[in-house]
């Protein structure tokens, strides 16, 4: 049990910063649906987002994880960090250039032809936000998460600051921008920032540049970015699709009530990048033991009795939830709204799992197969997409993810159960998560028989405790885990 609760410790401490700092940022969607125009403009602004997300991993290609790995294998850690920033920042410096070169091509790709201030800012977020992910990596691996959230905070800071000044008191020499460019202001000057508290580490690179095992590197983590690309295909795809599939405004509209509702997932994203963070670099550092694979086991029920009560503590509480966050009667006139948060919920919950099932890839070096199971994630993702959102709109959107995200998990099961057999009690797993369903079922049922609030909130309160109570005597037993 220490080495778990070395886990959760430093778990929370990023889930401070990612949980806390995501918190005020997802306070933001309560200026933005108050403020913005339209709905539309809001779907805008998540589809923008949605599309940097491919960017992202594509400017990174799996070196951070690369990082990790070699480090582990008994390598300099200076030299293989090194050997991920310079290359990071050659790459980056060669799509800045290629992007300035073709601004108005790369404006009608983002899908606002014209409209080349969203590029500048969208390229100024991008740059510094990539040329930050291997001085976060390096504090993971360092094992300094104080640093990492205090950093984190200072971007989150900056973002929602700039966003409720903009917004709200737009200076002058900024008044013939859209309300959507000065969103994207906000979160280019955050990226920024960062970068400014990071830049020490940064460029502290000044040892020999080894090409052989850069080239070893490379070779690892190349397959990473179609995990990453598929990642972000089954994450965000459905928000690029929806505008481009639906009739303009229309897709603009079912972004906007889809990207709004989404962030009522907040607390569980949250945890899920929060434990991210931690888990990483500690599932690298175990030393091979019987044990070892034992204590990744009793990691994973942890994670699912977390999750599930997220699930269950979000569900209860939804309405209230709902109505604290979203100002903008608008929204609930779409009823499908609140219906998908449940099914994007447990996505989600399914997302972490497979983040945990997927040790199997990077500690074996086969992140080749790793790959085509994200890949196959994203083909289906992809091609359902396209035949149900027709139909189905946002609601198909949400479906999917959870269809997706369930198979893949099956899939990392399988194949890490023949190349890294872990002892998961998948029994109590699947029990956990039952359970919540069954309790939100049920309360959720009794809901309309309570005439007085305060019974239904009671009833509630009861029913998370009663969950915790089985958490802790559905654990786990045994020895040295």
């Amino acid at each position: 049990m220490g080495i778990i609760k070395k886990l959760a410790s430093q778990t929370a401490i990023y889930g401070i910063s990612s949980m806390f700092g995501r918190f005020i940022n997802f306070l933001l969607v309560i200026p933005h649906t108050q403020n913005l125009k339209s709905i539309g403009a809001y779907g805008d602004i998540t589809a923008i987002f949605a599309f940097m997300a491919f960017f992202n991993i594509i400017l990174t290609y799996g070196m951070d994880t690369a990082y990790f790995n070699f480090v582990r294998k008994g390598n300099n850690p200076r030299q293989v960090y090194a050997i991920s920033q310079r290359s990071i920042i050659a790459t980056t410096a060669i799509f800045s250039a290629i992007v300035l070169l073709f601004a108005e091509k790369s404006s009608a790709l983002l899908g606002f032809p014209g409209n080349f201030e969203y590029v500048w800012c969208c390229l100024i977020f991008l740059v510094f936000d990539s040329l930050s992910v291997m001085p976060f990596s390096r504090l993971r691996f360092e094992e300094k998460p104080l640093k990492f959230a205090l950093i984190k905070m200072a971007n989150i800071g900056v973002n929602v600051s700039l966003n409720l000044f903009l917004l709200m008191n737009t200076p002058d020499f900024l008044a013939g921008y859209s309300q959507v460019t000065l969103i994207l202001i906000a979160n280019a000057a955050a990226s920024v920032t960062s970068f400014i508290l990071l830049a020490p580490l940064a460029f502290r690179i000044n040892i020999n540049f080894d090409r052989a095992l850069f080239r070893q590197m490379l070779n690892y983590a190349w397959p990473l970015i179609f995990v990453g690309l598929a990642g972000i295909v089954n994450e965000t795809l459905d928000r690029n699709l929806l505008n481009r599939i639906l009739p303009t405004r229309e897709g603009a509209y079912q972004n906007g009530i889809y990207g709004a509702f989404y962030k009522l997932t907040m607390v569980m994203t949250m945890f899920v990048q929060a434990f991210r963070f931690a888990a990483v670099p500690f599932f690298f550092k175990q030393k091979e033991s019987t044990e070892t694979r034992q204590v990744y086991a009793n990691v994973m029920y942890w994670f699912i009795g977390v999750c599930s009560f997220i699930f269950l503590s979000s569900m209860l509480f939804i309405n209230e939830l709902a109505h604290l966050f979203i100002k903008n009667q608008a929204y609930f006139d779409n009823a499908d709204g609140l219906y998908i948060v449940p099914i994007l919920l447990m996505a989600n919950l399914l997302l972490g799992v497979y983040y945990n099932l997927s040790v199997w890839y990077q500690l074996t070096n086969n992140t080749k197969t790793g790959a085509l199971v994200a890949a196959g994630g994203a083909i289906i993702t992809i091609a359902l997409n396209l035949l149900f959102i027709p139909h189905y709109g946002f609601v198909a959107c949400a479906w999917i993810t959870l269809l997706v995200y369930f198979l893949m998990c099956v899939a990392a099961y399988i194949l890490g159960h023949h190349y890294y057999r872990i002892p998961y009690f998948l029994t109590k797993y699947i029990i956990l998560i039952l359970v919540a369903l069954v309790f939100w079922g049920f309360c959720d049922g009794l809901e309309s028989h309570f005439i007085v609030k305060w019974q239904q909130i009671l009833l509630n309160i009861v029913f998370l405790a009663l969950f915790l109570l089985i958490i802790w005597m559905l654990q786990p037993k045994r020895k040295n885990a």
